[in-house]
């Protein structure tokens, strides 16, 4: 041996110590790098959707000149740049094909590239004059093929078509029921320009993503003279590459940055409380490297070098096992679920989890063997002969056991022996509580901000086209018996009836319901009950803020058959149909509704299907229904909605879970540790007659107030952490008041104690096996 250093390689020979101190540098590396991995994994796949689904572009300019557009697409900064032009997008002026509304569209090539949605799936883009591509929805449904010519009839006359190509259909277009039409921007000025109005002439831009995108945007409108009102920008799109300025998207970045830090936190303070522990059971050999001549700033340099030899293992570890578990779990949601996450990378490298993983683990040990180098510094020579000693908290008086057995006074002694160890132990575990509540706050943003499908959401929807009560009840009955229908209910509206409630003259609109809208119903109710209004014995009243109904009001109105007076025996927070102010929205059993009106019929007729059913069997259901009817199909708007909200659930609850997973390994390591580092005490104690049972009670005793006053820090700092967090991400937005999180908390601190549990286990049973004369010379 030529350098005192060298002893570092023999120091880490000392497997049990070292490979508990590596395991703790090992998870947090894996925490950080886990999570910020998973984060940019989910990222990129709310990228890859929200291009799908709303388009590749940054911001639309509105009302533009070609002059002025060419001079926006001439800028460095633009990428790409597509005219874009409409009509009839409100579906109600006159231009049909085979007696379809359609939504006609023109545009240059490169919107196919900003609206990757509106794919062409067979032919080309139109090249020559009154070429057009139409929509699948129109092929499938009129027998269209490519190089056929179609007719559309518009308001100045009828228009033909050569068809170039078909394209993939949209969830808009497919719920309204319409056709869409896309054609060269020349051959849509030369048909549709005059009835084209000024704010819908759209640039579509994509700029580079080197450029601050909202300076950019506000230099063109400056420069221009652009009114920045009629700039619209992809708001989810901008977010995720975080270039909104959006204030709501601002408040998010920041609560994202709280938990970013909170996780780093967490991170730092295991490995502090690790690095501690090995420090204060080795004091003697830090005693023995004194007492041969090594300088206080040589032991410091000896301790930080031992650090970094851990990290040259421990941080590849931690990395790697990120990695692995991020392969995992995209592979597992890819096969699970590819609709929702086809955009997430199957074998994905995450450079950002990887950077954060491995910085954060040496930069943390390098910080954290600071003081406990400085410890070991301090050390004096005399400490090699007589042992750990000095190591020891002086004992001012004995233990209290008039509430616990001495075992238990003993086990709280311990623990509270060192006001620093006890800070890092019971610190890293109220992070661990700390970071679970912070993290809880996004499932409450989740349910707010991601609304997943109704129970009572329908696939498809057969409409009376003019709103009144003309569906036979028969057709509902033939669409229950298609073996591909899971469920089929029907609603029967009456609106605008003049009434008097309580005296007081109002309009109502009038619903039937039958028993699955009434079992609905119930998770809205705010007073009274269903049940008698299921029986037809009154009726449910939509109430809200300002309205003052309640059960027992009477809502007196002329029918068919005279006079009829009614009583609300419930009061409804909220439905799920859209009405004018001043008319109430009142909901009755279907019985009720014909005695009141008359009608026999339905308005509309909701229709769920099972997961095998198939466009024909839609096509089926609308053959059934008829011409004179609106039909819509929701289908494709339904899976966008699953995908964008399980794909955030998948996110948030995965980040919990391997929150509470850290936690459950980070006491176990920390308390086996510490249990390691008290093994000469506890020979000392079996010597003098404490029996094996009595220590592993100690042990038990001294976990527990760690874990305890963890908790008690957890819930200081967490739950106020919670309420800011809350009200940044729910309240300012949604307006929902914040709730103290007793299921977030009861799920923490069940954690925390099985982990308790969990972590007694291993020490307790190195306890019961080893004898006093191994225990006494364990060191």
């Amino acid at each position: 041996m030529k350098h005192y250093l060298e002893l570092v390689s023999f120091s880490a020979k000392r497997r049990r110590q070292s490979r508990m101190t590596k395991i703790c540098i090992v998870l947090s590396v894996f925490l950080v790098s886990t999570i910020f991995g998973m984060a940019d994994m989910q990222i990129k796949n709310e990228r890859n959707q929200s291009i799908q689904m709303d388009g590749a572009w940054h911001a639309v300019f509105r009302n533009m000149t070609d002059e002025t557009a060419e001079m926006i697409a001439a800028r460095p900064e633009v990428v790409k740049s597509g005219r874009y032009e409409a009509i009839n997008y409100t579906v109600d002026q006159g231009y049909t094909i085979g007696g379809r509304e359609t939504v006609i569209c023109g545009m240059d090539e490169s919107m196919l590239d900003l609206y990757p949605s509106l794919e062409i799936i067979e032919g080309e883009f139109p090249k020559e004059k009154d070429q057009a591509v139409i929509t699948r929805n129109a092929q499938e449904q009129m027998g269209i093929k490519v190089g056929d010519t179609l007719t559309m009839e518009t308001q100045e006359g009828p228009l033909s078509f050569s068809v170039s190509g078909i394209s993939g259909d949209t969830s808009s277009l497919i719920s309204l029921d319409v056709y869409g039409l896309f054609l060269d921007i020349d051959t849509y000025r030369e048909h549709f320009k005059d009835n084209t109005l000024s704010k819908d002439a759209e640039l579509y831009v994509k700029f580079t993503k080197f450029c601050d995108i909202q300076e950019t945007i506000n230099d063109i409108c400056s420069r221009l003279n652009i009114d920045p009102s009629s700039v619209g920008q992809n708001t989810r799109l901008l977010a995720l590459m975080l270039q909104s300025d959006d204030p709501y998207m601002i408040q998010l970045y920041t609560a994202a940055g709280v938990l970013a830090v909170l996780v780093m936190v967490a991170g730092i303070l295991m490995i502090s409380s690790s690095l501690n522990s090995n420090v204060a059971q080795r004091i003697r050999f830090f005693g023995m490297l004194r007492c041969l001549g090594s300088t206080r700033r040589q032991v410091v340099k000896f301790v930080r070098r031992e650090a970094l030899l851990w990290c040259r293992t421990a941080i590849p570890l931690g990395v790697a096992g990120s990695i692995l578990i991020v392969w995992l779990l995209c592979a597992l949601l890819r096969w699970m679920t590819p609709t929702f996450f086809y955009g997430m990378p199957a074998l994905g490298i995450s450079v950002p989890g990887i950077l954060a993983g491995a910085v954060l683990g040496l930069v943390t040990v390098l910080l954290a063997v600071r003081a406990p180098a400085k410890k070991a510094s301090r050390v004096s020579p005399l400490t090699a002969v007589s042992g750990n000693s000095e190591a020891l908290p002086a004992v001012r008086r004995a233990a209290h056991t008039r509430f616990f057995p001495v075992e238990g006074a003993l086990g709280f002694h311990h623990a509270a022996g060192s006001k620093k160890n006890f800070f890092l132990m019971s610190g890293s575990f109220a992070f661990s509580m700390i970071l679970f509540l912070a993290f809880s706050t996004v499932v409450d943003f989740m349910h707010h901000a991601l609304i997943p499908l109704r129970p009572y959401t329908p696939d498809v929807s057969v409409v009376s086209a003019d709103n009144t009560c003309s569906i036979a009840p028969s057709l509902l009955e033939e669409v229950k018996e298609l073996p591909e229908v899971k469920l089929a209910f029907g609603r029967s509206f009456a609106y605008d009836l003049p009434v008097t409630i309580n005296g007081k003259e109002a309009e109502v609109n009038l619903i039937s319901y039958e028993e699955n809208q009434f079992g609905w119903a119930e998770e809205m109710l705010a007073e009274g009950n269903i049940s008698e209004a299921e029986e037809g014995k009154g009726v449910l009243l939509e109430t809200g803020e300002g309205k003052t109904f309640a059960p027992g009001d009477k809502i007196t109105m002329d029918t068919p058959r005279g006079t009829r007076e009614v009583t609300v025996t419930g009061t409804l927070s909220y439905t799920p149909f859209s009405r004018t102010d001043g008319v109430e929205t009142v909901i009755c059993s279907e019985e009720l509704f014909r005695e009141l009106t008359g009608e026999e019929g339905y308005t509309i007729l909701d229709v769920q299907l099972t997961k095998a059913a198939s466009d024909e069997d839609v096509d089926k259901i609308r053959e059934m229904a008829g011409e004179d009817i609106s039909f819509s199909d929701q289908r494709l708007k339904n899976s966008e909605a699953r995908g964008t909200y399980y794909s955030f659930a998948v996110f948030v609850y995965g980040f919990l879970a391997v929150i509470a997973l850290i936690s459950v390994f980070n006491i176990i390591n920390s308390i086996a540790m510490s249990v390691s580092a008290r093994m000469h005490q506890y020979g000392a104690m079996r010597a003098i007659g404490m029996s094996g049972r009595q220590l592993v009670r100690m042990v038990a005793f001294e976990a527990g107030a760690y874990v305890g006053w963890g908790m008690v820090f957890g819930c200081g700092a967490g739950l106020p952490l919670n309420w800011l967090l809350y009200r940044s991400l729910v309240t300012s937005r949604f307006g929902s008041p914040w709730q103290i999180p007793t299921g977030a908390l009861l799920i923490i601190c069940s954690v925390l104690f099985f982990s308790v549990i969990l972590a007694v286990y291993a020490p307790a049973k190195r306890i019961r096996q080893m004898s006093i004369v191994d225990t006494i010379n364990e060191q």
